[in-house]
């Protein structure tokens, strides 16, 4: 009960700069004065406004608001104190759960939220009690680590993809699909009609979702999802 395809509202939110897929860069002696904004970096090259920005007396949570030059940055908030360290700049957080076998909704496009996952009744916005359950699983599935985005076809379509080994370990469960979203508060106080709670829980957007073509289990065992290659036929989450 799943049909393959990207989230109908992420087509929209991309467009709003709401999802960002971009690789973690960390930046060895980056500079701050205690009490200001700016960074000096060593190249701005790979940051984005809106990843977040985090190393010794940078403060929590603070992002790049502005990009200023080749070798500096203005983030959100002002530095604790003197900043000489590596700084840390990362995309948006992404995270993969699965759907268990015989949900009662059908997940296709069209799901907007994940919501919270494992509890409340299945809807659009809220996968709900259709999530997966089992030994070795646990409710909200597994952080995706970002491996950026690609041109490709040679360069009439573009993929992302995720780097990290998508796998369960020591697992007893049966799933149907996969659901890819976005944890990262990006739109405010809400989206798609869900309304943020403080980690922003309420919101995880869908990115895509998957379909397994019938029920895959594992018993006392490793479950492995294998990414496909990243390119424009057959990437994970493409624009042709």
């Amino acid at each position: 009960m799943a049909t393959t395809a990207v989230a109908t509202t992420q087509k929209s939110e991309l467009f709003q700069a709401t999802h960002n897929y971009s690789t973690t860069i960390s930046l060895a002696s980056t500079t701050g004065t205690s009490g200001q904004f700016t960074l000096t970096v060593s190249s701005v090259a790979g940051i984005c406004v809106g990843m977040a920005a985090s190393g010794t007396n940078v403060a929590a949570g603070a992002i790049v608001a502005s990009i200023d030059s080749q070798t500096q940055v203005t983030v959100s908030k002002a530095h604790t104190g003197t900043v000489s360290t590596t700084v840390t700049f990362t995309a948006d957080s992404f995270k993969l759960l699965l759907i268990k076998s015989g949900p009662t909704r059908t997940f296709d496009g069209t799901q907007t939220n994940v919501g919270t996952p494992g509890t409340g009744s299945p809807t659009a916005t809220n996968v709900g009690t259709d999530e997966a359950s089992g030994t070795g699983y646990t409710s909200g599935g597994l952080a995706l680590t970002n491996s950026g985005p690609v041109s490709t076809n040679p360069t009439t379509s573009a993929a992302v993809s995720f780097s990290n080994t998508i796998q369960w370990t020591g697992a007893t469960v049966s799933t149907t699909a996969a659901v890819i979203y976005n944890t990262s508060v990006k739109q405010g106080a809400s989206a798609n009609g869900i309304t943020a709670n403080a980690s922003g829980s309420a919101i995880n957007r869908v990115a895509s979702v998957h379909d397994f073509g019938g029920t895959q289990s594992v018993t006392a065992g490793t479950l492995t999802l294998t990414a496909p290659t990243q390119d424009g036929t057959t990437g994970l989450i493409r624009i042709n």
